[in-house]
């Protein structure tokens, strides 16, 4: 009897130590943030601590979003006192990674607040204590008339937006994954996600004290629907078939996006204040009309704040999928504006001064779904598709719903050519970065060779 009742007492140690980490991966990771004071720039300020008083906001409004840890400014001020290292001002990365160091914390937000004759500005930077690098940079602005604290509001809110978001994976199905990030931390929908796993353990020869976890990526997911506590997604890529699963982690692509560039077609007299021409604007060109619902023709690649697209279709951006639905929102003579899952994407679809916009818009844009007659492909040139990837005997339309649009086609860019006249040459070449190609070759209809 005592045997038995010791085989039980150990079972439950068993099944509480397996359940112990599960309950406390499934919580909400915050980022310990320490906020620096603000530097004051220009003059008319109230007093001279103003730039203390709006990094004491900031603290504010971080604390009751819910989803930060926040260093308490005054042990803040006090470590940093004895360390001889400044409180205030925009101090370089390096120095503010080291102060995030000394205080415990992640991420370190410093910046200014300016002040001239006729605006107030405030500035602010987000930097990545690990590797000093600024990982995202804001700013405000409003006429002398208007209150700096709700500058400083609005300042907050984007740090909020625009910060990176980490979590968990905690359903795994199909194509779709639910993880741990819902409308309490901050996830809305179209915002995108690495996927990773942590490996091996690095910890230092003679101390024993664990310096860094490995980074295994296994995929990529976008965000579709939000819960409160929670988010569906769908799964954008994997390394590998069903990489994605449950307990990896996930980390936005906030770093990714801000250092992509911006495929724009240049600058101009008509351009807006977001670097993009919104002269001339029109309801109709061809059969296509602003405000209608369309299907993506071909995948998509999106890069840059703004999500831009272009007719080079960079395969290393994030991609929207072949057979997705979207809104026209705005045409004009060389771009178009559109929605999906919520978010706006600029389309730049031509260069040339005389494009033929109707053609070119209908290589990307279709009134019918393409992927109507897909049922019967194979299961592996599904899963292929699903994750962007080409394999051998794939059919040319295939590629086009796996990787879209290629960037040459027969040696010529396509930045002039329509879908049927790409569909008729037997090499391809598709961009994969600004100096990246993977160049794709077909005999008849199929793949049969694949150079990267």
């Amino acid at each position: 009897m005592k045997t038995k009742k010791c085989v039980v007492v150990f079972l439950l140690l068993v099944v509480a130590l397996i359940i112990a980490p599960l309950s406390a991966r499934a919580e909400f990771k915050k980022t310990k943030i320490a906020v620096l004071d603000f530097a004051l720039q220009g003059e008319g300020f109230e007093t001279q601590d103003m730039g203390k008083i709006v990094a004491e906001w900031i603290v504010t409004g971080l604390v009751q979003a819910g989803r930060f840890n926040v260093v308490e400014r005054g042990l803040l001020q006090k470590i940093l006192k004895e360390q001889e290292l400044p409180m205030y001002g925009v101090v370089d990365a390096k120095n503010a990674a080291k102060t995030g160091m000394i205080v415990g914390a992640k991420i370190v937000i410093t910046g200014s607040v300016m002040r001239l004759k006729d605006y107030m500005e405030v500035s602010a930077r987000i930097i990545d204590v690990e590797d000093g690098s600024i990982i995202a940079a804001e700013k405000v602005k409003t006429d002398r008339t208007g209150r700096l604290e709700d500058l400083v509001s609005q300042m907050v809110t984007k740090i909020i937006l625009d910060f990176p978001l980490e979590g968990y994976v905690v359903e795994r199905s199909d194509k779709n994954a639910i993880v741990d990030l819902g409308r309490n931390s901050g996830a809305k929908s179209g915002k995108r996600f690495i996927v990773y796993k942590e490996g091996k353990v690095i910890k230092h020869p003679k101390t024993g004290e664990v310096l860094d976890v490995e980074k295994i990526e296994t995929g990529e997911i976008e965000i579709r629907d939000v819960k409160e506590k929670t988010a569906s997604a769908i799964i954008l890529r994997e390394t590998s078939p069903y990489k994605v699963e449950r307990g990896n982690l996930v980390r936005s692509l906030i770093e990714k996006e801000a250092s992509a560039p911006d495929t724009t077609v240049g600058r101009d007299d008509h351009f807006d204040d977001s670097g993009f021409d919104t002269a001339g604007a029109m309801k109709t060109i061809g059969s296509f009309n602003a405000g209608d619902t369309y299907y993506v023709a071909t995948t998509l690649h999106a890069g840059g704040r703004k999500s831009v697209i272009s007719w080079e279709n960079r395969t290393d951006l994030s991609a929207i999928p072949a057979g997705e639905k979207v809104v026209i929102t705005t045409i004009t003579p060389k771009l178009i504006k559109f929605k999906w899952s919520g978010r706006e994407y600029i389309f730049i679809y031509h260069q040339s001064k005389k494009p033929n916009h109707a053609m070119l818009l209908s290589k990307f844009f279709s009134t019918e779904n393409p992927l109507s007659g897909t049922d019967g492909y194979p299961p592996e040139v599904k899963l292929a598709i699903s994750q962007g990837q080409l394999t051998i005997g794939m059919t040319k339309r295939q590629a086009i719903f796996s990787k879209g649009v290629p960037y040459k086609a027969g040696g010529r860019k396509t930045v002039d050519m329509g879908l049927d006249e790409i569909l008729k040459t037997t090499k391809w070449e598709f961009s994969q970065g600004k100096f990246d190609t993977l160049q794709v070759y077909f005999a008849g209809d199929k793949i049969i060779k694949i150079e990267d």
